[in-house]
C-alpha cells in the first residue's frame, strides 16, 4: 500500500525545489520510498498521467502541502470535477489570532452578487476589508498566500475577512460571476480564477464548508486553508465548485479570504 506524503518529506521536497534539483529524480526517490505516485507529481509540480488520476477521479479534492512555488495550473489536474486543495496548518494560531482581532475590530453587513431579487437571510455574516488596512500584519499574510500559489499580488483581489455569529450562514453559491455580474464587476480584470479561503479558528459545532456536487465538507480548523479553482481546464464556468457555509451552532467563525483573477489590476 502506498504511503502519503508527511509533512516531514513535504518540507524535504521544498527544499530540494528550492535548490533547482532534479524534479524526476526526486520522484524516483519518493516512489522508491513508497509514497503515493499523484501526491509526490502534484508536490513536484510534474503533470499527472491518466493512471495517476485513478483515485482522483474518485476522490476530487487533492491534500496538498507546498506548491513549490510554482504556479499552480490547471494543466497539472485534468479530468476530475474540480481543482481543490486542503492546506493544514497554513497559518500559525498566532496568525490567525492576531487576524481575527483586525477583522473583528471593523466589520460591515457581507453583501452579495446577485441579479435576482435580494434575499437578507441568503448571507448573514460580517466582513472586514482587510486590504485598505495595510498594515505589515495584512501585508505579509497577503504576500505569504501569494507565494504559496505562486501568482503574482496584481492578480489579486485585496484580503477580505468574513465574521460568523451562531446562526450565520452563506447558502449555496459560487465564487466566479456569472454573464450579468461579469459585466458590473468586470472591471478589465475578468473572471475570478482561483478562491484561497483559511479558517482562522475552530467551531464548536457548525460552520462547515460544503461543496454539494462534489459530495464534500470540510469542518473549520484554525490555519486550514481550502484554495480551488473556480474554472475548468477550458476557462469556463465549473458549476462544481458551488459551495455553501453551514451555519454556525456553537461559537462563531472567522476566516479570511483572496480572490485572484484573469487579468492584472491596472
Amino acid at each position: 500500500m502506498q504511503k502519503d506524503l508527511t509533512q516531514e518529506k513535504l518540507d524535504w521536497i521544498f527544499k530540494n525545489i528550492k535548490r533547482d534539483s532534479n524534479e524526476n529524480e526526486l520522484l524516483e526517490t519518493l516512489l522508491a520510498e513508497g509514497f503515493e505516485i499523484s501526491q509526490c507529481k502534484i508536490a513536484l509540480g510534474l503533470d499527472l498521467g491518466i493512471d495517476d488520476l485513478v483515485q482522483a477521479k474518485e476522490v476530487p479534492v487533492i491534500e496538498q502541502k507546498y506548491f513549490s512555488n510554482k504556479n499552480i495550473s490547471v494543466d497539472n489536474i485534468k479530468n476530475v470535477p474540480a481543482e481543490i486543495y486542503e492546506v493544514e496548518n497554513f497559518l500559525s494560531k498566532k496568525e490567525c489570532q492576531s487576524l481575527v482581532d483586525e477583522i473583528t475590530s471593523q466589520l460591515r453587513p457581507s453583501t452579495i452578487v446577485s441579479s435576482e431579487e435580494y434575499d437578507p437571510t441568503f448571507r448573514t455574516s460580517s466582513t472586514c476589508d482587510l486590504g485598505y488596512k495595510n498594515t505589515s500584519l495584512i501585508n505579509d499574510i497577503d504576500k505569504k498566500i501569494c507565494d504559496f500559489i505562486g501568482i503574482d499580488s496584481s492578480y489579486g483581489e485585496i484580503l477580505q475577512g468574513q465574521h460568523y455569529r451562531k446562526g450565520q450562514e452563506f447558502k449555496e453559491h459560487t465564487d466566479y460571476f456569472d454573464a450579468e455580474q461579469l459585466v458590473e464587476h468586470d472591471k478589465g480584470r475578468g473572471q475570478r480564477t482561483y478562491t484561497f479561503m483559511i479558517y482562522l479558528n475552530d467551531v464548536l459545532e457548525g460552520g462547515e464548508t460544503e461543496f454539494p456536487k462534489l459530495n464534500k465538507i470540510f469542518s473549520p480548523e484554525a490555519g486550514k486553508a481550502l484554495i480551488w479553482n473556480n474554472l475548468n481546464e477550458d476557462s469556463t464556468l465549473n458549476g462544481n465548485t458551488t459551495h455553501q457555509a453551514h451555519p454556525v451552532q456553537k461559537g462563531n467563525k472567522t476566516i479570511v479570504t483572496k480572490w485572484f483573477r484573469e487579468k492584472i489590476k491596472n
